[in-house]
């Protein structure tokens, strides 16, 4: 596997790597669309390809639609629910008396809200499934169109925080799989919720201290990620990779890569941003006794357990000259025959593969 890189473009706001659509913020302020390029007096800081529609979200809270590079649509405070949720946004505003954020559903094809009443909570959304929650609270309940609650679950009930002086909270909705949502928690528990009843299935945790609330005791499993092939969740962190059986709630397959790969992975110390992408995980890397940032990028295969392909992007002198750098918040993405990764200086690279 090898790649070379075919474009660098300065200046990148935000990007979308299936279709290659950019936001720039100089020398003018605007979005790219195959050449076309659209002055716009907000920049979108995200952009989003699902189906034939690009979604777009610029500071002031304004969600975008565009088909063919034609604006359609414009929707004020309003963001996407998911990645793959085309049908339905998050729809919010504040109340300013009472200092409340609250939310409703907005169809995109009838332009109605869904839920019967805007609640104080905010919403997550996947095969029609309505998830509303309050990260501060450390509240999840799954809720229907009319806000009636068919379950709830605190994080509270997951036991004493492993530290003392910091509470756990949600971190991040994974996704619905085999009829379980799954969620990490702020300190890196891993639970999964039954979808119907709500009924919690602890599945691991790094802390020692919960083998008495019968968690699987287990290093961080760092980023994860459930494949729509298996339904499965891939996971890699600074060592190791590890495959969960959603079905059973057991590890498939876990090993060091390092070790697995000592003349590959092992000259990396630190792999920062795994991102699975089909048989494979991209990764920012900084190698053994190197300083003064990120500047490697790579992939990872996860079946043969090596690297496949590794450049470095950013070389030290560069990074020591420019103060320039590759940072964690920013992923190597891969589509089709490309690969596409952003600096700290804004410059977006783009990588095409070899024959």
């Amino acid at each position: 596997m090898k790649f070379r890189k075919i474009k660098e473009i300065q200046k990148v706001k935000a990007f979308d790597p299936k279709t290659e659509v950019y936001s720039v913020d100089e020398p003018t302020k605007g979005i790219l669309f195959n050449e076309v390029f659209i002055p716009l007096e907000k920049v979108p800081l995200d952009i989003i390809a699902i189906g034939e529609r690009i979604f777009t979200r610029d500071p002031a809270g304004y969600l975008k639609i565009w088909e063919e590079g034609i604006l359609i649509e414009t929707i004020e405070n309003a963001d996407l629910l998911c990645p793959s949720n085309d049908k339905w946004v998050e729809k919010f505003y504040f109340d300013k008396k009472g200092y409340t954020n609250y939310s409703n559903l907005l169809d995109l094809e009838t332009n109605k809200l869904i839920l019967k009443e805007s609640i104080p909570y905010q919403l997550y959304v996947e095969k029609n499934i309505i998830i509303a929650y309050d990260i501060f609270e450390g509240e999840i309940k799954r809720i229907n169109t009319d806000t009636e609650t068919l379950w709830q679950f605190t994080i509270a009930s997951l036991g004493d925080s492993p530290y003392p002086d910091e509470e756990d909270r949600i971190g991040k909705f994974l996704g619905i799989t085999n009829n379980y949502l799954w969620i990490v928690t702020n300190l890196g528990r891993l639970i999964a919720l039954d979808i119907e009843t709500g009924e919690i299935q602890k599945v691991a945790s790094p802390h020692t201290t919960d083998e008495k609330y019968n968690y699987l005791i287990n290093k961080a499993f760092g980023h994860i990620y459930i494949k729509e092939e298996d339904g499965n969740l891939y996971c890699m962190s600074y060592n190791m990779v590890t495959i969960i059986d959603t079905q059973i709630f057991a590890i498939k397959e876990e090993y060091n890569f390092s070790k697995e790969d000592p003349e590959g992975m092992g000259q990396y110390e630190f792999v920062y941003k795994s991102l699975l992408q089909g048989d494979y995980f991209t990764f920012l890397g900084s190698k053994h006794k190197e300083y003064g940032g990120i500047g490697w990028i790579g992939i990872f295969d996860y079946k043969a357990r090596k690297l496949v392909w590794e450049y470095e992007l950013l070389p030290f002198e560069e990074r020591k000259a420019t103060r320039n750098r590759l940072v964690a918040p920013q992923p190597l993405y891969m589509s089709g025959n490309k690969l596409y990764i952003k600096d700290v200086k804004k410059n977006l690279y783009i990588f095409e593969r070899e024959e």
